[in-house]
């Protein structure tokens, strides 16, 4: 309530003086027990506040946006742009300020999260294209509204295995093929064979040569033999003998291992007779 005293004159009606000085005490008196414990409300009429000598601007709505606040001086020290950061492990219950249409609320990040998982993959652009390396094609190649890029391998072109890259880039060592003598198809040229078997030495590895044993025996075709068993020398069918046999074998026994390319055996009744045949050095 507003609080309004009336003082005694001085020089007015004696008589008065007791009357309004009583009165106004009166009122002086129920306006503090009134509010004593602070239930009733004054109305300071005042045009400026000071705190410490600072004028207060603050109107008393901005004040009340304050009550019931439970804020911490800390927590209002963090809107300040505070730089400082604290590592923290971020889960789904963690929440974020978020302003909802206008209203400001505290969200969780798994509704966060959810609504990014379901927003992935989509949405509209004005016009975007993309380009892929050569063995590569592309549909479309612009979009202009929605839609999804196929990529695929161009005609002529295949994405090799790890283990078929490792094959790739073996033979790409052995150098330009088309110069190099190697087959380019099942059935070898004479400039190929020429080139593959030029300077091919007798007993290298891919060579061949007539050898025998020393003693009667069989050869089988395809079957392999140890040099050592073997004769530098061979003998193929005369007057006498009318097989790939010969009485004696003589020569050096060659190194590695060999197949041969021929079956060759002791034939009639004469069962001293030692076989030769075509063979193949292959280690």
């Amino acid at each position: 309530m507003a609080l309004s005293i009336t003082k005694a004159t001085v020089g007015g009606s004696e008589d008065t003086w007791g009357t309004t000085t009583n009165t106004a005490l009166d009122n002086i008196v129920s306006e503090i027990n009134n509010n004593a414990d602070g239930t009733n409300a004054t109305t300071p009429n005042m045009t400026s506040l000071q705190i410490g000598g600072v004028a207060m601007t603050s109107t008393a709505a901005e004040l009340n946006k304050l009550d019931g606040a439970t804020v911490t001086t800390a927590e209002i020290n963090i809107l300040d742009g505070d730089t400082s950061a604290t590592s923290t492990t971020v889960v789904d219950a963690d929440r974020v300020v978020f302003n909802d249409d206008g209203t400001m609320k505290q969200v969780a990040l798994s509704d966060i999260k959810t609504y990014i998982n379901a927003s992935a993959g989509s949405g509209s652009v004005t016009s975007v294209g993309v380009t892929v390396p050569t063995g590569l094609s592309v549909s479309p190649s612009t979009i202009t509204t929605s839609g999804t890029f196929a990529i695929s391998l161009a005609s002529g072109y295949s994405i090799p295995t790890t283990s078929s890259q490792s094959n790739w880039d073996t033979a790409y060592g052995w150098g330009d093929h088309s110069t190099q003598g190697y087959l380019t198809s099942a059935a070898p040229t004479s400039a190929q064979v020429g080139t593959a078997t030029a300077g091919l030495s007798f007993g290298a590895v891919g060579s061949y040569a007539l050898l025998g044993q020393t003693t009667a025996g069989t050869f089988f075709a395809g079957t392999t033999y140890s040099g050592s068993s073997l004769k530098a020398s061979g003998f193929l069918s005369t007057s006498v003998y009318s097989d790939s046999t010969a009485a004696t074998i003589d020569g050096s026994a060659p190194s590695g291992t060999w197949r041969a390319m021929g079956t060759a055996d002791r034939q009639g009744v004469v069962n001293n007779r030692a076989p030769s045949t075509l063979f193949l050095r292959i280690s």
